[in-house]
């Protein structure tokens, strides 16, 4: 049997706030997978100027080329790793902004996984809306996830209070991997089916 190439993993930073625990967690997430071999990238969304979806999720956006770096970015990598901050009960806008911009085209038959800083108790408000969002794009979301509660205050100089916290992050981010190279090789890249 031939080996298979390690699965590929982008991680989108949704957190527009400067010293985000949810951009240094995902950080952590890449920098693990990268020294487990596989290919990573981050797509900062404060780095990236995109415009508001307009409902068209074809629209080639000319005078916004980052719209393009987004879904080519997308469409090759194996796994997605999402992460963002809950505001009001929800996913922040910038995040949601950003996974309105893309299709099926894009997004069908690949690995999600997130994670969310939250501002105060933990719950899995946000979560849930990437689950759904992921499921209406036809793709598969790993069955773990991170919420981080009380985010402000999680990390001390960028190291987690709660021991345990890189380890949920470590775990999280090898299930992308994981699946995302095992439904690579049992689909083949071919589209899912529809029903």
């Amino acid at each position: 049997m031939t080996p298979t190439a390690p699965a590929s993993v982008l991680g989108i930073g949704g957190s527009m706030r400067p010293g985000s625990t949810s951009q240094t967690l995902l950080r952590r997430a890449l920098r693990t997978l990268a020294a487990d071999g596989h290919p990573v990238r981050l797509l900062d969304l404060r780095e990236l100027q995109l415009p508001f979806c307009n409902g068209d999720k074809r629209e080639p956006w000319p005078h916004f080329p980052d719209v393009a770096v987004l879904r080519e970015a997308v469409r090759t990598a194996d796994g997605i790793i999402l992460s963002g901050a809950e505001y009001h009960g929800g996913i922040n806008g910038a995040l949601k902004n950003a996974i309105d911009l893309l299709d099926f085209e894009h997004a069908e038959g690949k690995v999600f996984g997130a994670i969310v800083a939250l501002g105060g108790r933990s719950n899995s408000n946000a979560l849930n809306d990437l689950r759904i969002t992921a499921r209406w794009l036809r793709a598969w979301m790993v069955p773990g996830q991170v919420a981080v509660p009380q985010g402000r205050t999680a990390l001390n100089g960028g190291v987690p209070v709660d021991p345990d916290l890189y380890d949920r992050i470590d775990d999280l981010a090898r299930s992308v991997a994981r699946a995302a190279g095992a439904l690579r090789t049992t689909t083949g890249g071919i589209p899912l089916a529809r029903g």
